[in-house]
């Protein structure tokens, strides 16, 4: 039973040592620089997303233990971008989290803190301002964001989300608390989160919330679990009373889920906790297509418009619908010979993005569809201009030749 303690303390208290020196992988660049607030070096990897809209501008996804999580993060926030928003990912590499990620200073406990944790524990408030002051400002002054941001940690990481979010609500938009270690001295901010959240006035924020399945002895179910007392389900026991407790006491401008991972334990949980979490922000943010497939006289400018209006009161600030997804929209109204539905959609996209040889050419196919031969022209010249393709110019010279 104590070796299963133990494994179970490992996820809490240490990432995995490397024999080689960290460095970043191909997916982002590594950025090094001296923190007046900690006083010393820092590090952190950034993904800026592929895009081929000019000036795009990206929320923000600050991962904590970055060098264990920014790999999977960029993989998992890339296959999903149109679904959701392309984010720039921020992995924030550990000097030492023990100190960082905890807002109190503990003394040891026999099997649970260990001596070294315990002596250097306390300097989450430290850490927070270092994010506050320096680490924010730096990648918003060297990078096209937006001001949406989200912080995602894991354990200890957890632990610091949540006391961000109580003592710094407005510092994010959206909260990943991944199977938190709310145990910490005592439950000490949990108790802080219970009784300041309901009391908070802040504008609208998200909370996500995960929960892998305990380590439990043996007979005792999770059920059972939650008027247990011992340390091995002192993290279970503590982010179950967090969800109780924000059922019970319902607070103003705080959207939050939570979801429990029968099937996961503590170090598993950390991928599809953040899956799920940044699904639960955005899973209405991409437009579903699919919805209209049945609907053939629907109003898909109509639709799009209303569509991004909800998104853009929900992160904050204005989006545009990706040029790519109004392209392909009016080309469902081209091959249904619906050239007039179709201009609607390309006239928009040329005014969203009118630097855009792509979005030229495809407004001129709809008025070649339409028969008005003179507007086609000019929008493959436009297009031209702007860079278009060899069948651009193809398209021109056959409309040209046409009698």
């Amino acid at each position: 039973m104590r070796k299963c303690l133990l494994l179970l303390l490992s996820w809490l208290f240490a990432l995995s040592t490397h024999a080689q020196p960290l460095t970043p992988p191909a997916i982002g660049q590594a950025h090094e620089f001296y923190s007046s607030v900690l006083h010393e070096k820092r590090t952190v990897w950034v993904h800026l997303p592929v895009t081929t809209t000019p000036h795009e501008r990206f929320p923000v996804l600050y991962v904590l233990d970055g060098e264990r999580y920014f790999t999977s993060t960029v993989a998992m926030t890339e296959q999903l971008a149109g679904r959701w928003p392309r984010l720039l990912v921020v992995g924030i590499l550990n000097r030492n989290r023990n100190r960082d990620f905890t807002p109190t200073h503990v003394a040891p406990v026999p099997a649970f803190v260990d001596p070294a944790a315990a002596t250097v524990s306390g300097g989450g408030d430290a850490f927070e301002q270092f994010l506050q002051a320096e680490l924010l400002p730096r990648i918003d002054s060297l990078y096209p964001t937006t001001p949406y941001r989200i912080l995602s940690g894991h354990s200890l990481g957890g632990l610091a989300v949540v006391h961000t979010l109580v003592t710094h609500p407005d510092l994010f938009n959206a909260y990943l608390a991944l199977d938190p270690s709310l145990w910490w001295d005592h439950e000490q901010t949990l108790r802080t989160a219970e009784a300041t959240l309901p009391q908070i006035h802040f504008a609208p924020k998200a909370l996500f919330i995960a929960s892998a399945q305990p380590l439990l002895p043996p007979g005792l179910d999770t059920l059972a679990a939650q008027l247990d007392r011992s340390d091995y389900t002192a993290l279970y026991r503590a982010v179950t009373h967090l969800t109780h407790t924000l059922r019970r006491r319902p607070t103003p401008a705080l959207h939050w889920q939570a979801k429990y991972y029968p099937a996961e334990q503590h170090g598993t949980v950390q991928l599809l906790g953040q899956y799920d979490g940044l699904k639960f922000l955005f899973d209405e943010y991409g437009f579903r297509a699919s919805r209209f497939t049945f609907q053939p006289k629907a109003d898909l400018d109509s639709a799009v418009v209303a569509h991004f209006a909800r998104v853009s009161q929900q992160m904050g600030y204005p989006v545009q619908p990706d040029e790519q997804l109004l392209n392909s929209l009016g080309y469902s109204y081209l091959s249904r010979h619906q050239p007039q539905k179709a201009l609607v959609l390309f006239q928009r996209n040329v005014a969203n993005y009118p630097r855009s040889a792509n979005a030229y050419d495809s407004l001129g196919d709809a008025y070649a569809q339409q028969g008005n031969k003179r507007q086609a022209l000019a929008a493959y010249q436009q297009a031209l201009a702007l860079g278009a393709a060899a069948d651009t110019r193809a398209k021109l010279q056959a409309l040209q030749t046409k009698r």
